[in-house]
């Protein structure tokens, strides 16, 4: 997966677009990146430092939680 930033600012945005559409049916695309976004995120965590990956627990959490509502 090509991530364009970094990987917290692309959690971030997913976190937003997912809140922001909540309630709204989301393209079948969508929820598939961000799927392989928590997926891609939990792999590169291994290289992180320990405040980085902390940060990254805490958003890997958050984008969980809104699949998870979804049903996704």
């Amino acid at each position: 997966m090509k991530l364009h930033g970094t990987l917290q600012s692309n959690l971030h945005d997913a976190i937003a677009s997912a809140r922001r559409l909540r309630g709204h049916p989301v393209y079948p695309d969508t929820l598939a990146y961000w799927t392989n976004l928590l997926h891609e995120a939990r792999r590169l965590r291994a290289g992180l430092s320990k405040s980085d990956s902390e940060g990254t627990d805490a958003l890997l959490v958050e984008l969980e939680n809104e699949l998870a509502s979804r049903g996704a």
